[in-house]
């Protein structure tokens, strides 16, 4: 979550629905960007912002800081559940069903396993890469291959802060196992990664969906490309 400012009139003002709340976000800096203004255009926000920020204290806080109001029933009926409330009701109760069976308890053995694991693979690649056999060196190669990819699942859980439910410990397991396992950003990781969850298949906001110069998923991405070489393709 991000930080407030100066208050706005009610012709600059622009809210968030969330739990049958609209929140005024027009001063609102929010860190995962775009998605903020994609949420005032209409929708609501209350699964957006409790899959993101269920388990950040922080979030909660500055949430509860907004200027707020009841939602009016006209604003709930065009947006309240974004329109699906059949499904959106039966999706919470399946929810609901899995935390009571524990599903989403964390797991601190599993996760120490998982981390051997990644440091045994690396350290078997490692050793097979500097073996004079270059069939060594392949084999080598492709462990530390394997390793990477590994790296790639479990940092994708540590950086939706799912695996110890400790949201400082996770950031940090997927910023060193993504860092030195995969050689990237975690943090650029988060951004760009959330984003696609919170607006998954929506052009402008969907991050995943900006392809180019490989390939196009939509034809509007694809009138994108200014080179003829691209436009050919």
């Amino acid at each position: 979550m991000g930080k407030g400012a100066n208050k706005t009139t009610p012709e600059d003002q622009q809210e968030v629905l969330i739990d049958g709340r609209l929140y005024d976000v027009s001063n609102f800096k929010h860190p995962g960007g775009s998605v903020i203004k994609f949420l005032t255009s209409g929708g609501d926000a209350t699964e957006a912002f409790m899959e993101f920020h269920d388990r950040s204290k922080k979030a909660h806080l500055v949430l509860k800081g907004l200027s707020s109001r009841p939602a009016p029933i006209e604003v709930m009926k065009k947006r309240g559940y974004n329109g699906k409330e059949a499904l959106t009701k039966d999706f919470l109760k399946f929810r609901k069903e899995l935390e009571a069976e524990g599903m989403f308890k964390p797991s601190p053995g599993h996760i120490a396993y998982r981390v051997i694991e990644l440091l045994v693979i690396h350290y078997m690649g490692v050793m097979l890469f500097f073996q004079p056999s270059y069939a060594l060196k392949a084999l080598g190669l492709l462990t530390l291959g394997i390793g990477s990819g590994r790296c790639g699942w479990l940092m994708h859980e540590g950086g939706h802060y799912s695996l110890t439910g400790n949201i400082t410990t996770d950031r940090f397991l997927q910023i060193i196992i993504f860092g030195v396992g995969c050689g990237m950003s975690g943090a650029w990781w988060r951004n760009q990664h959330n984003k696609h969850h919170a607006t998954p298949q929506k052009l402008k906001h969907d991050v995943d969906l900006d392809t180019l110069p490989l390939v196009a998923f939509n034809e509007r991405i694809a009138e994108k490309a200014r080179s003829p070489f691209l436009k050919l393709w």
